[in-house]
């Protein structure tokens, strides 16, 4: 526990910065992350006893940062459907070309890569008058939010598992809870933009459905996670949170509900 409150210390302020200071920094930020959690989940899936090919993602995850900044290039698909080229021709020419190879090798562009390219372009950008980073706060907000309910509501009302195989202590009545947890988040986090900063948010109506679908899809992220970790035999992704796990173990709920909040910033255009 002590691990843990030290490493949130340390952390929650430096998640901070990099949204207040935003610019090349917070982009140089997302794309060390993304290369992070991309290893993470290749020595997952390796653990597994896939055999996975990692250039693409390792050259997307290195590409990302330069793309944005000297070219002004942050379309997300653009560097999965290349990532996903060059890992195809990675698995076919290799020692093991089967199905199993190619899917494994895919996955990590989908879950991790795509989702974090979709939040190095939200960083810097306005979507009609609402700040992208605005949208990323209620996006962490959200995948926070409902864990938090989800785990105290699991404690106090669980009795219906949810997903015994993959995660055996998530109940049903503690997803129900993590839902009203993301929405309520979702308001908290509109109402101290739009009147404490003065800033452009979503409608009312807009945070209640962004709430509900993120901390609906960042359940899915989570229990996407641990099945994958289940699978692999291992207990954390990484080590780099003291106390916490790896990049995966902190991000694994917050990456889905960005790519809820990506969908949103198509609508606002």
């Amino acid at each position: 526990m002590k691990l843990r409150l030290i490493t949130a210390a340390i952390g929650i302020p430096g998640i901070i910065f990099c949204l207040v200071v935003r610019g090349w920094f917070a982009e140089l930020v997302v794309a060390l992350v993304a290369l992070i959690a991309m290893n993470e989940c290749y020595r997952a899936l390796t653990a597994a006893k896939y055999s996975v090919c990692t250039w693409g993602g390792y050259l997307a995850a290195l590409a990302m940062w330069p793309l944005s900044q000297f070219f002004g290039i942050k379309d997300p698909l653009l560097l999965v459907i290349a990532a996903m080229g060059i890992s195809m021709v990675g698995v076919i020419t290799g020692k093991e070309p089967t199905f199993p190879n190619a899917a494994a090798s895919v996955y990590p562009l989908f879950t991790v890569l795509l989702p974090l390219c979709m939040l190095l372009m939200m960083v810097n950008t306005t979507f009609g008058r609402v700040p992208g980073i605005a949208l990323i706060t209620m996006a962490f907000a959200i995948a926070y939010g409902c864990d938090s309910a989800a785990f105290l509501g699991g404690k106090t009302l669980g009795k219906h598992k949810l997903c015994p195989t993959i995660s055996p202590k998530k109940t049903v009545e503690g997803a129900v809870s993590g839902l009203i947890g993301g929405v309520l988040t979702a308001l908290i986090c509109r109402a101290v933009f739009v009147h404490g900063l003065d800033t452009p948010m979503p409608g009312i109506p807009a945070a209640i459905l962004l709430g509900v679908i993120g901390a609906f899809f960042g359940q899915i992220g989570d229990l996407t996670a641990s099945m994958l970790k289940r699978h692999s035999g291992i207990k954390d992704y990484g080590k780099i949170f003291p106390g916490h796990g790896g990049i995966m173990d902190r991000m694994d709920s917050v990456i889905f509900t960005l790519i809820v909040m990506y969908c949103y910033t198509l609508v606002l255009h």
